[in-house]
């Protein structure tokens, strides 16, 4: 598959992505589902808990209406990427949140004591429904499609760190575990890397005006 393929042959994303996942995949294995989360709760201070109270935003559904907004402005192609990405998320993380694994408790529900957690102050937590974590598929769907259409390096660099930045606000906020973040990170980069084949190859697509953007088709009305 070829935006699989060019996922894989991206370096300096790997070199960020993949310590991050390896990471949380090591803490899971070594301490199990509770203790690691507690251990990585304990990471906190002031700053951290202001930034990742605004930064857990970055994985919120909004951010794919934004992003095929902008750009519609540049490639219709790329908006088609992007919507279609979000459709599959909203579809897969129904089934498994409301049906697959419905009432699994999250953090504040797992444990007994929920006052062993450090919990941000005016961030309203969520009981159940733990697995996945949308809002860290979501993040990685929209940005590792960013990540395989732009060209720029540090922009690929960029994006790849709001992605990581935006699952671990999850884990930070005691929304999630380690595991349904590690999980939403590699379904994400999945729902990306083949909603953008399926844009490609569908034939319903495989028209002229898939390749232009909206200024382009107001222009042409204009001249008409």
């Amino acid at each position: 598959m070829r935006y699989l393929k060019q996922l894989l042959g991206e370096k300096s994303v790997l070199l960020l992505m993949l310590p991050f996942l390896l990471g949380i995949g090591f803490l899971m294995i070594s301490f199990g589902k509770g203790p690691s989360h507690l251990l990585v709760n304990k990471w906190n201070s002031p700053a951290a808990d202001i930034f990742f109270k605004y930064a857990t935003h970055l994985g919120d559904g909004a951010i794919f209406a934004v992003v095929i907004v902008i750009l519609a402005f540049v490639k219709f192609r790329w908006a088609l990427y992007e919507l279609v990405a979000a459709l599959m998320t909203l579809v897969f993380v129904f089934i498994a949140k409301q049906l697959i694994f419905k009432g699994m408790p999250r953090p504040t529900a797992y444990f007994e004591n929920a006052e062993v957690l450090h919990l941000v102050e005016g961030v309203k937590t969520h009981a159940m429904n733990s697995f996945p974590s949308g809002h860290t598929i979501t993040a990685f769907a929209v940005f590792v499609i960013l990540i395989l259409i732009v060209k720029n390096n540090f922009l690929k660099i960029l994006f790849a760190i709001i992605a990581i930045l935006a699952g671990w606000s999850r884990v930070y906020l005691s929304q999630h575990f380690l595991g349904d973040v590690l999980s939403g990170a590699l379904i994400g980069s999945m729902i990306a890397v083949f909603s953008c084949s399926l844009v490609d190859n569908l034939s319903i697509f495989k028209t002229a005006w898939i390749d232009k953007n909206l200024l382009q088709l107001f222009s042409k009305k204009h001249d008409e």
